[in-house]
């Protein structure tokens, strides 16, 4: 079964990955047919030819890969460094509007490509966000923060005064609507002490009264990003059962994965933690659950036993059960979904170029990474499978229309130079300018996929260190 899982996630990051590529390379081609350029070649797909045809000039290819594809357009740029010398027809000039359509309709038809899967993501329901998303209230704040496997720090949020229970109305002066907000504002977050120390402003509201707390984020975790040691309030809600440890005494009492806690000897249950401190203060008792299973009440009664359940911590009274909650999606129009991606790009890459931010390149995600998201997506939620194809068709989007030569953008901007110019640049500069930023392209794409290597490799050690871990029971009979 597991087998079968990872085979259509990985068909799932072939076909979106695939399709994204097709789709921006069909914009061009249907662009250039309609505005009258010279296509030689359109490809489906990368790599050795498998079959093709030729029709009005243009070759068209299937290749092995089916990642994608690629459209020849001669007429778009000086491509001799890249693509070999064109032939006579490819050098006949066109018009700077003509130049400008064929360009951007790489980018625009990846917009329209998200708005396909942005309509149809909002009929299914929308895109997953943790149950507590819409909360903006402080939880529990610890006195320590783990930054590393091996290292803990006095807590930020604790040494500058924030409670649990304080609602964050904004972080450095921009209003946050739910913890996903949150969560963006502080890593974003440039602002700075007189000493270089990065410095956070919460705005929060306590007791009725807003005061405002400055925070000394510390830098945490493999991507080296401003952390503050906050999690939300979590809602109340009826905890699900995710999981039953084998032979434990919940796998006794026939709980089962997916039953819906309701009741602890006849006491409403509205979170996690509720669970966990009535079996701390009767570690030896038989206790009644009263659980929901397919629409139906069900009585379980379980004693729990001692147990070590995580690595590298002390034995605790347990009954063998693995918590979740029930999942929560947001529906948003497609409109709103490009909107709030854009803006989240946009604002991303003018940080990677502010001196006092935290963001670098190094946390940015090439193919490798972005297909790693999409199989590991596709193996839990088709829905998120959606919203991350949507963010990477409206990054490749405007990525692409950056105004870097190689890229569409730079195209644009050396069409725009040469109308006002009235003449052509010289071909040696278009080719230096060509070969140089090929070589820097293709360092920054070396450069990222490497720390998309490590993350992989990071996340594989610790799956592995996780699975190898099974919780045991240490007391097999309770004294009386």
């Amino acid at each position: 079964m597991e087998i079968l899982t990872n085979f259509k996630a990985l068909i799932m990051v072939i076909f979106f990955f695939g399709a994204s590529i097709f789709v921006h390379e069909l914009g061009h081609f249907l662009a250039a047919r309609w505005r009258g350029l010279k296509v030689t070649r359109f490809s489906i797909g990368f790599g050795p030819k498998l079959f093709g045809w030729k029709r009005d000039g243009i070759e068209y290819i299937v290749a092995a890969l089916p990642i994608g594809g690629y459209v020849a357009l001669p007429q778009l740029g000086h491509m001799e460094m890249i693509e070999g010398k064109a032939d006579e027809e490819a050098n006949l000039p066109i018009s700077w509007t003509s130049k400008v359509i064929v360009l951007v309709a790489g980018a625009f038809f990846n917009l329209l490509f998200t708005l396909v899967l942005g309509s149809l993501l909002f009929l299914i329901g929308g895109r997953p966000v943790p149950i507590y998303n819409d909360i903006t209230t402080i939880g529990i704040i610890g006195e320590t923060l783990r930054i590393s496997d091996d290292e803990q720090v006095p807590n930020p949020a604790f040494e500058a005064g924030l409670l649990k229970g304080d609602n964050i109305k904004a972080i450095d002066g921009k209003s946050v609507k739910d913890w996903e907000s949150v969560q963006k504002r502080i890593i974003f977050g440039t602002k700075r002490t007189l000493d270089g120390v990065p410095l956070t402003i919460f705005t929060i509201e306590r007791n009725g009264e807003i005061l405002e707390k400055e925070v000394l984020p510390v830098i945490a975790g493999f991507e080296k990003l401003r952390t503050v040691g906050i999690s939300p309030e979590l809602p109340d809600l009826p905890p699900l059962i995710g999981g039953v440890f084998e032979g434990f005494p919940a796998d006794h009492a026939g709980i089962k994965p997916g039953d819906e806690l309701l009741r602890i000897d006849g006491e409403i249950i509205r979170s996690t933690p509720q669970i966990s401190e009535y079996i701390q203060q009767n570690p030896t008792k038989e206790i009644q659950f009263e659980l929901l299973r397919d629409g139906q009440t069900v009585i379980a009664k379980v004693t729990p036993k001692l147990a070590i359940l995580r690595e590298n911590e002390k034995e605790t009274p347990a009954m063998g059960v693995a918590w979740t909650y029930p999942n929560k999606y947001l529906k948003e129009t497609p409109i709103k979904q490009i909107g709030s991606v854009m803006e989240e790009t946009v604002e991303t890459l003018g940080k990677l170029i502010n001196p006092k931010s935290n963001i670098k390149v190094s946390n940015m995600s090439g193919p490798v990474g972005m297909g790693r998201i999409i199989y590991q997506s596709a193996k839990w939620d088709f829905k998120m499978v959606l919203w991350v194809v949507i963010i990477v068709n409206i990054n490749l989007a405007i990525l692409n229309l950056l105004p870097i030569p190689v890229l569409d953008g730079g195209h644009i901007l050396f069409a725009t130079i040469e109308k006002i110019r009235g003449k052509e640049l010289p071909q040696n500069l278009m080719m230096s300018l060509q070969g140089t930023f090929v070589l820097a392209l293709l360092t920054l794409m070396l450069y990222v996929t490497i720390f998309d290597g490590r993350r992989i490799f990071t996340d594989v050690v610790k799956e592995k260190d996780t699975s190898s871990f099974k919780p045991r029971l240490i007391e097999f009979e309770q004294s009386e």
